[in-house]
């Protein structure tokens, strides 16, 4: 049998996206005013939606967040 496609799922075997993905939501909702860490974004929001994560933000901060925030 000849195989036409492998894939290969290395997602945390070679790179640790979460830290980069947190560090990446971290800068950018430090920049739009919620100011945390990519630790405290690690503890909180790993595991949910973005849309869910993005929820609970407004609601803590009493408003809508930007629309760079938003998909």
């Amino acid at each position: 049998m000849a195989i036409d496609l492998v894939i290969f799922d290395c997602d945390g075997v070679l790179v640790d996206s979460e830290v980069i993905s947190c560090r990446a939501h971290a800068a950018t909702l430090t920049q739009y005013g919620y100011p945390i860490t990519p630790d405290q974004v690690l503890d909180r929001f790993l595991g949910i939606s973005d849309r869910e994560a993005r929820l609970c933000i407004e609601a803590e901060i009493g408003r809508s967040s930007p629309t760079i925030l938003k998909p």
